[in-house]
């Protein structure tokens, strides 16, 4: 007798001491099979009832650890899909493992209210229920769903059924698939680019889409930066971009700033989920769509070397001296910038952090005042005042051709994310909480910013800091490359 028969004895003997009206040896072997958790119970390629209670065990003790420590199931096995480690800690009988895609399958059906271990595990398993909808029906409502969203519709259940008023009818019932098991069919059969990297329901990166016309035009823009950099030439790059900042004038104004600063997702408390500022801020919020509440205030990084000064347009020595600028954004107050104050600027850079000499390249993005796209050339006093300072663009001369820059490039401009840490600070650790700020309180707010994403604790703690990024804009450019024109991920 083997030994999977010897268990077996004990568990016959109980089911009919306890239950002495099942006489019946059909009936005794029916609940053994649906007891049975020995690899026996299935054919060969398939999981267990055992291996199948280990995969769930594991979903639900990745889960949980995970909210506690605050990080994700994904952050816990290394940064990797959460199926596909399970899949590498199961077994099938007969050998080998099971693809992650059917470890998912297995947990949404574990997690089904009703389910115990050894419940449909194998074909022999014979006990619950059978299901409803056929792996066609399933198959093709999950067709319908990526096609929908191939062609930028909402694949939202109304819509598939409406694609599918016969195969996804309920065929006992006669009713409509449910919200609920389409969006089940989803989880498990949708995707995007690879099968085993199922749909879920996330939150949208703060990205902006990129249009498909785009995409070859960032790989062919970053194929030509690549050709114009080399190891060293980070050191001659000074890099800026005109940015402005909006200072609330009245209590209102600063309320809605303040919120708008919180981000789009909170900390809220679910019945006061419609109240005060668990709401979202208007959409004018810091944008120039009512002067009275704001007063606008135009700045530049300059980043070079590792290094950030953030210079701050002042308006009333703009009036007093005619060769500085009132302004960034149009192409004469651009022009005085560059000519008059960009030079003085990079010469304090140099005193203050010891440099041997100062960069000279302009690197800028094809801002129509200072890339113009009827011409696709740099704009006349843009060219002019770069000459005069001693600088070049690295777009090239005023007659060179400039249709290589493309827009929608700040995942690649490093200036664009110094622009977006100063922006952090700005709202966060040197947020400023009073009404009435003064152009001389920003400037007093941008100098201790600047002072801290100088030093040497502005870093991530496995990070290279202000120093790495500016090294980085050729492996930016590379990996632009590498995705085919798609975002790089944050």
């Amino acid at each position: 007798m083997s030994l999977h028969a010897t268990l077996a004895q004990p568990r016959r003997l109980a089911l009919q001491t306890l239950f002495p009206h099942l006489q019946s040896t059909l009936i005794l072997q029916l609940f053994f099979v649906m007891a049975d958790f020995s690899p026996d119970a299935v054919r060969d390629g398939e999981l267990s009832a055992w291996e199948v209670a280990k995969a769930y065990a594991f979903h639900i003790v990745l889960s949980d650890v995970a909210e506690l420590l605050e990080q994700t199931p994904s952050d816990l096995v290394g940064g990797g899909r959460v199926d596909t480690y399970i899949a590498k800690k199961l077994q099938l009988k007969g050998g080998g493992q099971p693809e992650p895609r059917t470890v998912r399958r297995w947990i949404e059906k574990c997690s089904a209210p009703g389910w115990y271990p050894g419940c449909g595990a194998g074909r022999g398993a014979g006990g619950g229920r059978p299901t409803v909808y056929s792996d066609h029906q399933k198959s093709e409502v999950a067709r319908v769903g990526m096609e929908l969203k191939r062609k930028l519709i909402a694949p939202t259940p109304r819509r598939v059924r409406a694609r599918l008023p016969n195969v996804s009818a309920n065929p006992e019932t006669g009713e409509q698939m449910s919200r609920c098991t389409i969006n089940r069919i989803y989880k498990v059969l949708c995707y995007d680019e690879k099968e085993d990297d199922p749909w879920q329901w996330l939150t949208s990166r703060a990205q902006d889409m990129l249009p498909a016309r785009l995409r070859p035009l960032r790989v062919a823009c970053c194929k030509h930066i690549i050709s114009l950099l080399s190891a060293t030439t980070w050191r001659s790059h000074v890099a800026f971009d005109p940015c402005y900042s909006l200072l609330p004038k009245t209590s209102d104004a600063l309320e809605e700033t303040m919120v708008a600063a919180m981000g789009a997702q909170k900390w809220m408390s679910k019945e006061s989920r419609g109240k005060g500022a668990n709401c979202r801020p208007p959409s004018s919020t810091k944008t120039q769509s009512n002067a009275y509440h704001y007063t606008r205030v135009d700045w530049t990084p300059i980043f070079a070397r590792g290094k950030v000064l953030i210079y701050v347009v002042d308006v009333d020595a703009a009036k007093a001296n005619p060769k500085l600028p009132s302004k960034l954004t149009d192409s004469k107050n651009l022009a005085k910038f560059v000519m008059n104050v960009l030079p003085g600027l990079l010469q304090q850079m140099k005193r203050k952090h010891g440099w041997a000499d100062i960069p000279r390249t302009l690197v800028h993005d094809p801002a129509s005042y200072m890339v113009p796209p009827v011409t696709q050339r740099l704009q006349t006093d843009f060219a002019r005042a770069i000459r005069s300072a001693g600088f070049r663009s690295w777009a090239g001369d005023a007659g060179d051709d400039c249709s290589w820059m493309v827009k929608k490039l700040g995942d690649v401009y490093l200036h664009e994310t110094v622009i977006s840490h100063i922006r952090r600070l700005l709202d966060g650790e040197f947020a400023h909480q009073k009404i009435y700020e003064t152009p001389e309180h920003f400037v007093t707010r941008m100098k201790k910013v600047e002072t801290h994403m100088n030093s040497a604790s502005f870093k991530a703690p496995d990070g290279r800091g202000l120093e790495g990024l500016a090294k980085d804009l050729m492996w930016r450019c590379e990996e632009v490359v590498r995705l085919k024109g798609e975002r790089i991920p944050k």
